[in-house]
C-alpha cells in the first residue's frame, strides 16, 4: 500500500508537470522545430552524459575500497547505468538495483555498498548546490520573477552546505561525533521515528567511516570530473536545434540548466520527466527570452534522447546481470534486519 501510494504520487507530480509545461502549446510548431534537430549535437550530448557515469563509476570504486580493494570498473559503470535506466522507469528504484548489482558481480554486502552511494550522494548534492547558488547570484532578477520560492533559498542553502561540510568533515575525523548524533536522535525523537532514522544514519556514517584518507583527492576530483561531464553534456545540447539560437547563451547560460535540470530530477517522477520540462522551458523563456515552442521543443528533445539511450542500456545491463527490484528489494530487506548499534 505504501509503494503504490508512492507511485501514484509520482504519476501525479509527472502529469501535473507535464501540463503545465506544455499547456497552451502549439504542438504541430513545436514538431516543425524538432525537425531541425542536430544528430551531431544529440550525439555529443549523450556521449557525455554516459561518460559521466563512466567516471562516477571509477569514483565509486574509491568508495567501495574499504569493502573490496579490487573492484571492476566496467562492473561499477553497469551498476551505475542500470541504477540511472530505473530511475527513469520507477523513481528511487534505482538507489536498491545499483548496490544490488554491485553486490552481486562483485560478492559484497549490500548494506556496505548501499552505504557507499548515501555517502557519494552528499559529494553530488555540494556539488549541485554550488552550481544552483551560481546561477541565483548570476541571475538574480530572473530567478525572482521565474522561481520565487528558489531565488529566496540562496543564502539558506549557502548555511546549510557550509553546516553539512563542517559536521561532515567533523564525522570524517571523528567517531565520537558521530556516535553524538546518533544519541541526539534518540534522545530527541520519538522511538516510531529514532530508530529508522538512526538506521539511516549509521548507513551513513558507516560508508564515511570506511574512507580512507587516501582516496579523498580521488573522490574530489572524480565529483568534479562528473559534473564538468554534465556541463558539457549539457553544453553541447545548446546545439541541439538549428537555427534556434539557443545556443547565444553560452556556457553560463549552461550551467543554470545544468542546476535546474539538476533539482528537477530530485523530484520524484521517472528519470525528470515533466519536471525537467517545466524547469528548462521556464528558465529558457523567462531568462534568456527563447521562444515558447523552441524552448518546448529544446526540452523535449534534450530529454528523450537521454532517457532513451541510458534507459536501454541500463535495462540491458540488469537483465543480463540477473538483477531485478524484487531481488533488490529482498536483499534490502535482509540488510535491514541486521541488528544496528545503539
Amino acid at each position: 500500500m505504501k509503494n503504490l501510494l508512492k507511485y501514484l504520487l509520482a504519476l501525479l507530480i509527472t502529469v501535473g508537470a507535464l501540463y503545465l509545461a506544455f499547456r497552451g502549446q502549439d504542438f504541430s510548431a513545436i514538431g516543425d522545430q524538432l525537425s531541425h534537430t542536430s544528430i551531431w549535437a544529440v550525439s555529443l550530448l549523450v556521449l557525455f552524459q554516459i561518460l559521466a557515469h563512466f567516471v562516477r563509476g571509477w569514483r565509486w570504486q574509491f568508495l567501495l575500497r574499504p569493502i573490496k580493494p579490487k573492484t571492476s570498473l566496467w562492473i561499477a559503470f553497469k551498476a551505475v547505468m542500470a541504477g540511472y535506466a530505473m530511475n527513469n522507469v520507477i523513481p528511487r528504484s534505482g538507489e536498491l538495483i545499483r548496490p544490488a548489482m554491485a553486490s552481486v558481480e562483485e560478492k559484497m554486502p549490500f548494506a556496505g555498498t548501499l552505504a557507499t552511494i548515501i555517502v557519494e550522494r552528499i559529494f553530488d548534492v555540494i556539488a549541485l548546490g554550488s552550481l544552483f547558488v551560481f546561477s541565483l547570484f548570476s541571475y538574480e532578477k530572473e530567478f525572482k520573477s521565474a522561481f520565487p520560492d528558489l531565488a529566496g533559498a540562496a543564502i539558506p542553502l549557502l548555511l546549510i552546505i557550509s553546516a553539512g561540510l563542517i559536521v561532515f568533515v567533523a564525522i570524517f575525523i571523528s567517531k565520537r561525533v558521530s556516535d553524538f548524533f546518533l544519541g541526539l536522535i534518540h534522545k530527541i525523537f520519538p522511538k516510531k521515528i529514532a530508530d529508522p532514522l538512526a538506521h539511516a544514519f549509521e548507513t551513513f556514517t558507516t560508508g564515511l567511516h570506511g574512507l580512507q584518507r587516501d582516496t579523498a583527492i580521488p573522490i574530489i576530483l572524480g565529483t568534479i570530473a562528473v559534473w564538468g561531464c554534465y556541463l558539457t553534456s549539457t553544453y553541447f545540447g545548446l546545439y541541439a536545434l538549428l537555427g534556434s539560437g539557443i545556443d547565444a547563451i553560452g556556457l553560463k547560460g549552461a550551467i543554470v540548466l545544468l542546476a535546474l535540470s539538476g533539482i528537477a530530477i530530485t523530484i520524484p517522477t521517472p528519470g525528470g520527466t515533466g519536471t525537467y520540462h517545466y524547469f528548462i522551458k521556464s528558465a529558457l523563456i523567462l531568462f534568456f527570452a527563447i521562444p515558447s515552442d523552441t524552448a518546448a521543443a529544446f526540452a523535449i528533445v534534450t530529454h528523450a534522447v537521454n532517457y532513451i539511450v541510458i534507459t536501454v542500456i541500463g535495462i540491458i545491463f540488469m537483465l543480463t546481470a540477473g538483477v531485478t527490484l524484487k531481488t533488490a528489494k529482498k536483499k534490502e530487506t535482509d540488510a535491514d534486519s541486521l541488528p544496528t548499534m545503539r
